[in-house]
């Protein structure tokens, strides 16, 4: 059987700037000018002034050095990336990722987890910058990229052009983004048609983790955690790929807003 589930939002981190305020507050004027009742504003990705920095990190490995910027483009389906000061300078085939999973994962773990690969190569230069994804890429449209924990440069496998062969270099990623989305509170409701799955819980006993149960519906799960679609969307960004956003029974999603974009 087979389970729908969804795509991803957006996460907290700072107040938005003047900016990303100003821009909310014209979308929700135009929205209230037709004098029906409209929800709060959210802010988006593409509300903040193209150039503002939104991540940094520094690459580390026994060998390279580097360091990573990532800003906003005026768009929610990529960002700017710059890279500086990268010793040595990347061979042909070289090329970047970002990762879910934290830099202290090892190449093999890396290359499991869910991530953003850019197939392009990196320039063979120490300075370089570019706009990831292009548009119309598909399962990369976020408002909140901030699940990506970290970038990681990849050298190309022995008899390939491109591709993961092993770990060039990693840089933990530190983001500072708008506040764009509540992490929604969860809490087990008990186990009801279309949703008589298993959850994993926290020691603390607050749901972390649900496995999907031959004819859970999407709407049942949700109102067995007290929660939206579009939280559970948020939650399992990792999901975005798949057609229609459908997951297998016995299938596990993340409920935890610490663990987005973590596969269980």
């Amino acid at each position: 059987m087979l389970a729908a589930i969804l795509t991803g939002c957006a996460v907290a981190a700072v107040r938005p700037s003047p900016s990303v305020a100003a821009s909310a507050t014209a979308r929700a004027a135009s929205s209230t000018s037709t004098g029906m009742p409209t929800a709060a504003p959210v802010p988006r990705l593409s509300d903040l002034a193209p150039g503002t920095l939104i991540a940094t990190g520094e690459f580390r490995s026994p060998v390279a050095a580097g360091k990573i910027q990532i800003k906003a483009n005026g768009l929610d389906h990529g960002f700017d990336v710059i890279l500086t000061g990268l010793r040595p300078v990347p061979v042909a085939g070289t090329t970047i990722e970002f990762n879910a999973l934290p830099s202290t994962a090892s190449d093999t773990q890396l290359q499991d987890g869910f991530s953003f690969y850019r197939y392009e190569p990196l320039s063979q230069v120490s300075d370089q910058n570019f706009r990831t994804p292009g548009s119309g890429y598909g399962g990369f449209e976020t408002d909140d990229p901030s699940y990506m924990r970290t970038a990681v440069i990849w050298a190309a496998p022995s008899g390939f052009s491109v591709g993961r062969g092993s770990v060039f270099a990693t840089a933990a990623l530190t983001w500072d983004v708008p506040t764009m989305k509540a992490v929604p509170k969860v809490a087990d409701h008990g186990s009801a048609d279309g949703a008589r799955g298993q959850a994993g819980l926290a020691g603390d006993g607050t749901p972390v983790s649900y496995r999907i149960a031959s004819n859970d519906t999407v709407g049942r799960i949700s109102a067995r955690f007290g929660v939206t679609a579009d939280d559970l969307q948020w939650l399992n960004p990792d999901r975005l790929g798949l057609p229609g956003g459908l997951i297998l029974a016995d299938s596990t999603i993340n409920l935890s807003g610490n663990a987005r974009g973590l596969r269980w």
